[in-house]
């Protein structure tokens, strides 16, 4: 009860302060999460989660997509009530609301953190707005927090809520590994030394996370998706890993805001410059917490696991990076006694005072990015993807009502099943279905000769429109070319080719941009 309930010592012009604070965020948080157009990397955990007759017909199905299976899990479930799709934003918002609770309410933090952590990007739109599975590391991280003091007596809560952690994603794997690492150094290090029961209590919660651990990859390898990987043929790895530690900031350029991204793309000399910087606000970063060693370690830990996941396995995106931002929070939170402790060390105040500002800026900068968001929402109204407008168009569209769609890439279809109940058909697997999978082992290279030549004969087969879904737009092609889709992907396009598709098929929609994504496309129907 006591990690829910609000503290009660306060004075009630801060409860109310903070109840104000929270309520602004929860509807702003709704507002971005109700409006927002699902893509498809949202839409395909439902799709894994409620396929199956079972939960473990489901788990066997997901095996190896690249997921643990918690979100999955709570998909389905909340999909066994409801019966919808919309248990998707449901579920993300509900995770959100809970996450931010407890940041305003429960956390011990400094007014200044709390807010910017409370209206960043991260906050407001990545781990709210948008439904997938990180959201679901905030909640629990900052529930380790919460439950540290009496968890630490025996272990087997803190071990649980690491095994949790474990199985929301893989990189959370690398922040229950911080978690241990800060409990062990912050035993070895306490004076007096802790009772042997202190150790005890620690090797019981590693070993629950151990089991918690092993489960997440079990569930996440060995993958079929093989495309998905950084592609490491023929590279030193040594040399990789230290470029990628020399380099740290250019990892982490998705903590700028887009107004400043568009100058990294633009301007080389610019990005360089934009990296450094970056590199100095982490690292920075780090030094607000140079009185409290077991949580630097910690942090430095996280940080460490996080570029050499971005470098030998998946490069990372703002969802990812996102996560050493919630760590950073919580590690000061969980450490915000012992700094205050230690407030008489004056030969490190002015190093724990940079570190705090650059914390601060890199905070500030999330914030930038959220009232981007917001401005994308409801002022510019760019959306994440054109897949509700396109599900609107078939829905208005009598003749397509049982029309099959395929696309180019194929992962365009992957966010319609949100929208529509036409079948859709992936060119390069050569099957119906929803749920693409990344592989080398499909079709690499296509014509669009191949596409209108698959179209005509499902057309004919299954006695149904065929609409095609294209990225490219075709009016604008006028020699020879071959374009590079997704991971290994290729698709071919000559004069000859587009005259002929163009003669077969009407184009009967295009859509505008889209903003994060590139789910827009150009809409035609096989005559």
């Amino acid at each position: 009860m006591a990690l829910i309930v609000s503290a009660i010592d306060e004075p009630r012009s801060a409860r109310l302060g903070k109840a104000l604070i929270f309520m602004v965020w929860l509807a702003l948080a709704s507002a971005l999460c109700w409006s927002e157009t699902v893509w498809r990397d949202e839409v395909r955990a439902l799709s894994f989660a409620i396929q199956g007759d079972n939960f473990i017909d489901m788990l066997r199905r997901m095996q190896g997509d690249g997921h643990p299976a918690l979100w999955h899990i709570l998909l389905r479930a909340a999909y066994a009530v409801v019966g919808s799709p919309v248990v998707l934003k449901i579920v993300a918002l509900t995770i959100a609301a809970a996450s931010a609770y407890l940041l305003v309410f429960r956390l011990k933090l400094p007014i200044s953190i709390m807010l910017l952590s409370l209206f960043g990007s991260f906050s407001i739109f990545d781990y709210a707005a948008m439904s997938r599975n990180y959201g679901i590391s905030m909640l629990v991280i900052f529930l380790i927090v919460l439950s540290w003091e009496k968890g630490a007596r025996n272990g087997i809560l803190l071990g649980l809520l690491f095994a949790l952690l474990a199985n929301t994603n893989v990189h959370s794997v690398v922040l229950v590994g911080s978690f241990l690492a800060y409990w062990f150094f912050d035993l070895v290090l306490a004076r007096p030394r802790p009772a042997l029961t202190a150790y005890r209590a620690f090797a019981t919660a590693a070993a629950i996370a151990a089991v918690g651990i092993v489960l997440c990859f079990l569930t996440v390898y060995p993958t079929f998706n093989d495309a998905a990987q950084n592609d490491l043929s023929g590279e030193n790895f040594a040399l990789l890993v230290l470029r990628a530690f020399v380099a740290l900031g250019s990892h982490f350029l998705a903590f700028y805001p887009d107004a400043v991204i568009e100058l990294v793309v633009a301007y080389p000399v610019a990005s360089r410059l934009l990296a450094a910087l970056m590199s100095v606000l982490v690292c920075g970063s780090l030094l607000t917490l140079a009185n409290r060693l077991p949580a630097l370690i910690a942090a430095a830990l996280v940080l460490s696991g996080f570029l050499l996941l971005f470098t030998l396995v998946y490069p990372g995106g703002y969802r990812h990076q996102a996560l050493w931002l919630v760590f950073m929070i919580a590690i000061i939170a969980l450490t915000q006694r012992k700094a205050a402790g230690d407030a008489g060390n004056e030969a490190a105040s002015g190093i724990i005072k940079f570190g705090h500002l650059c914390f601060l800026i890199l905070l500030t900068l999330q914030v930038v990015s959220g009232i981007e968001k917001v401005n994308r929402a409801f002022v510019a109204e760019i959306p994440l993807s054109r897949s509700k407008e396109l599900g609107a168009f078939i829905q208005s569209r009598p003749d397509l009502k049982d029309a099959i769609i395929m696309a180019d890439p194929d992962y365009l279809v992957e966010a319609l099943p949100y929208y529509v109940s036409n079948r859709t058909y992936l060119l390069r697997e050569e099957r119906f279905g929803a749920i693409v999978r990344f592989t080398r082992n499909v079709r690499l290279s296509l014509s669009l000769a191949d596409i209108l030549e698959t179209a005509h004969r499902l057309q004919e087969s299954e006695h149904a429109p065929v609409v095609i879904l294209l990225s490219q737009r075709l009016d604008q092609v006028s020699a020879p070319v071959s374009v590079r889709e997704s991971y290994v992907w290729w698709l071919s396009l000559t004069p000859d080719d587009i005259a002929a598709f163009q003669s077969a098929t009407n184009l009967v929609r295009r859509f505008g941009p889209v903003a994060g994504s590139d789910e827009t496309y150009d809409v035609y129907v096989v005559k």
